[in-house]
């Protein structure tokens, strides 16, 4: 049967807050089912067969009896698990493939495993608190609390986890479920099974991966696709790539996290425009306008990032023994800490928490299908993509004479345009996707570098910097506000030859292709 549960990753800290959580939830909607002790063992042949096939093979010691699972056919998005279960008691409690109680899919094993022998291949001890749920929109769900263990190729590793499953009403019961017992502290979907943690922990010593800077994936859609389908795996890439950078700004130092994380959430925004009748307007004009409170809050950080590393250091390396350098360059360090820190909080606090839950909730169980369900999904794209470049070419217009802000609503005009062809590229002929992206790329490449120059002269024309007492500090502040602007207007002549470049390109989606 298909098992359908929200996956949420805990900190041990969070264990007693979520315990409590779930023991304030009011009687007349929850009974408590006690807590037990858990081991399950996991099965496999020396070669990996069943694992490589997408299946898992368990046996779990319930207190009085043993329990076979066959896990199969499953997927794991946003925190939320579907897989199809197959369980059985053995009373022996010796694992027996000819016990599994579903002809086909005992006879595909059979045949799998050959005449190998199964093998114990990881095992888990877990503390289990469970707990039934009973809402008043009818959605029956079991919320299992696990604190405990996971045990493969003789290693050992921490595991607490929130699991609820559904037992009977909608998926979006769920996250209702979930809403009412987060603990403080930042939100993390789980993206791995046990059994899967149990090969990560064999073959290279943890449960979860580090939390590293995550760039976006191609998204393979094809005009087969429908168009709800299509916004569906869309929208998912986008919430991997945010959540997987909010874990890499708050557990990393590498600069590359703000930046990974600041493009995804401009690319969700794109993607909230481009699909909005799948939505629903007010709906993605809700969501946009967090994404872009968040992108905001992570632009502080971004921008000084940009302005120690890529400017003011390689500035005053190129000049030695500039009066005043180190001070610039210490000041600008303790604040550049001082704002990671800041968005480290919020980042682990409640309102980023509702936003990706809410996200995730939006994206398994919000999308509807278009009002014009026999549209094409490419004419769709045919006018999104349209819209965006005549929304350019507005911008574009007087390009000569452009002030600053002139110059930074092209950007962001050329961005918009650059993730809807990202997005809906796969609907096209390579050849001719590839040249106006390329174009595209050089044309933001000299804006992205304006943009770091004008964001210098922001930074260094504001406090901490501009408080500094110091003469000499001051003046090193000047020469390098100097540099920049020199920057920018020598810049500025070869961006606009760019531009013509793209302006001159013949639109790919106008043109009639097989």
């Amino acid at each position: 049967m298909p098992e359908i549960e929200l996956k949420l990753l805990l900190e041990k800290q969070q264990v007693p807050t979520t315990l409590a959580r779930i023991e304030q939830l009011p009687p007349a909607i929850r009974k408590m089912r006690g807590t037990r002790h858990l081991r399950s063992f996991y099965f496999d042949t020396p070669d990996g067969v069943l694992r490589n096939n997408g299946i898992t093979l368990r046996l779990r010691c319930t207190g009085t009896q043993w329990v076979q699972t066959v896990k199969l056919n499953g997927s794991i998005k946003g925190g939320l698990s579907r897989v199809t279960e197959i369980e059985g008691v053995v009373p022996d409690g010796v694992v027996s493939v000819d016990a599994i109680d579903n002809r086909k899919v005992r006879d595909h094993i059979i045949k799998l495993i050959e005449n190998m022998q199964l093998q114990t291949v990881a095992e888990t001890s877990i503390r289990r608190t469970q707990v039934d749920l009973h809402l008043e929109d009818g959605t029956r769900a079991e919320i299992a609390l696990d604190s405990g263990a996971v045990k493969a190729a003789g290693r050992s590793a921490p595991l607490h986890e929130l699991e609820i499953e559904l037992i009977d009403g909608q998926p979006a019961g769920l996250y209702r479920s979930a809403r009412m017992i987060l603990p403080d502290g930042a939100l993390r979907f789980s993206r791995y099974s046990k059994a899967a943690r149990s090969v990560l922990l064999a073959e290279n010593g943890y449960i979860e991966p580090p939390a590293s800077p995550r760039k976006a994936l191609r998204v393979p859609i094809t005009r087969k696709s429908g168009v709800g389908e299509a916004a569906q795996d869309i929208l998912q890439e986008c919430l991997a790539q945010i959540s997987a950078n909010i874990e890499a700004v708050r557990r990393s130092e590498d600069v590359e996290g703000p930046h990974q994380l600041r493009i995804g959430l401009r690319r969700l925004r794109s993607a909230l425009s481009l699909f909005d009748r799948v939505i629903g307007r007010p709906i993605a004009d809700q969501f946009a306008n967090e994404a872009r409170w968040l992108g905001h809050e992570i632009g502080r950080l971004r921008d000084l990032d940009v302005v120690l590393n890529d400017i003011a250091r390689p500035f005053y390396a190129d000049i030695h023994q500039e009066p005043g350098a180190n001070l610039v360059l210490s000041t600008l360090e303790r604040h550049t800490r001082d704002v990671r820190a800041d968005l480290r909080h919020t980042l682990s606090a409640e309102r980023v928490n509702v936003f990706l839950l809410d996200l995730s909730e939006l994206i398994q169980t919000g999308l509807h299908a278009p009002s014009k369900p026999d549209r094409k999904f490419k004419d769709l794209a045919d006018e999104k993509l349209s819209k965006r470049w005549n929304h350019l070419l507005a911008r574009a217009e007087g390009i000569e004479r452009f002030t600053t802000d002139q110059k930074h609503g092209l950007r962001k005009a050329l961005k918009k345009l650059r993730y809807a062809i990202e997005f809906l590229g796969p609907l096209y002929t390579p050849p001719s996707v590839k040249r106006i992206s390329s174009r595209l790329k050089t044309l933001q490449t000299m804006f992205g570098s304006l943009n770091d120059a004008a964001v210098t002269e922001l930074v260094l024309s504001k406090p901490p910097l501009s408080s500094i007492n110091d003469p000499s500090a001051q003046r090193a502040i000047g020469r390098l506000w100097g540099a920049c602007e020199t920057r920018s207007v020598y810049d500025w002549p070869a961006t606009i030859e760019d531009w013509k470049l793209l302006h001159e390109s013949s639109p790919f989606w106008k043109h009639i292709e097989p």
